[in-house]
């Protein structure tokens, strides 16, 4: 996959929200090249008892939920087990196998020329959108969303792709590290707090039980229905 760097790295990535907003459950094509996604797929989900991934959700996958909704333009690297029928992502592990988000995220960055990333973890399906109309700050490295009881999502936000790569050099060994090690070698960080009206969009599903709930917003959100 060849990604085109765009010099306007200040331009915000909000532009794409109407965009977004017209066509919100299917591909669209998009005049950007400020943006790639990295979608994370690996973890133990022992909560959940499967590869979240493969969960049924919509009308196939969760991944496949996940891809059917990025914007075509947009690189896609997915961290995971690869998957032939979507030959235009790239598809990587981290290394080794199940060392942590942080691992995944060093992986990912390798297949990533664009100036911003999009970090996405599969088993938050419903916030792409929402971190769409996001404008990370001309002098944040990141933008991270909070909830109202002050926990950070740090695998569904906005990374400017350079101070990344910095942060993990500083970081060293990415293996089982966290996020919040991470991001002390990221500042300035912007987060956007999270009205109570969106709090749902940044659901993870970490039981059954949230995958029941999600499946059931699912079908009572058209913007996220496929």
């Amino acid at each position: 996959m060849i990604a085109v760097v765009c010099p306007r790295i200040w331009a915000p990535a909000t532009r794409l929200a109407e965009i977004v907003d017209s066509c919100p459950t299917s591909l669209v094509t998009v005049d950007t090249c400020l943006l790639s996604v990295i979608l994370l797929t690996g973890g133990s989900s022992r909560r959940m008892g499967r590869d979240k991934a493969t969960l049924e959700f919509g009308d196939d996958t969760l991944l496949t939920f996940h891809l059917q909704r990025i914007p075509r333009t947009f690189p896609v690297v997915v961290v995971g087990e690869p998957v032939d029928t979507w030959p235009q992502v790239t598809f990587t592990r981290e290394d080794p196998p199940g060392a942590g988000p942080v691992a995944a995220i060093a992986s990912g960055l390798e297949h990533v020329s664009t100036p911003i990333a999009l970090i996405l973890a599969v088993d938050t399906p419903f916030a792409l959108p929402q971190l769409l109309r996001f404008e990370l700050g001309p002098e944040s490295h990141a933008l991270i969303p909070r909830d109202p009881s002050g926990k950070a999502q740090y695998l569904a936000g906005l990374y400017r792709t350079d101070p990344l790569r910095y942060a993990l050099q500083q970081l060293g060994s990415p293996e089982d590290k966290s996020m919040r090690e991470l991001v002390c070698h990221l500042l300035p960080i912007e987060y956007h707090e999270l009205s109570p009206e969106v709090v749902h969009d940044f659901m993870d599903l970490d039981t059954p039980e949230d995958l029941v709930i999600a499946r059931e917003l699912l079908a009572s959100q058209p913007r996220v229905r496929p």
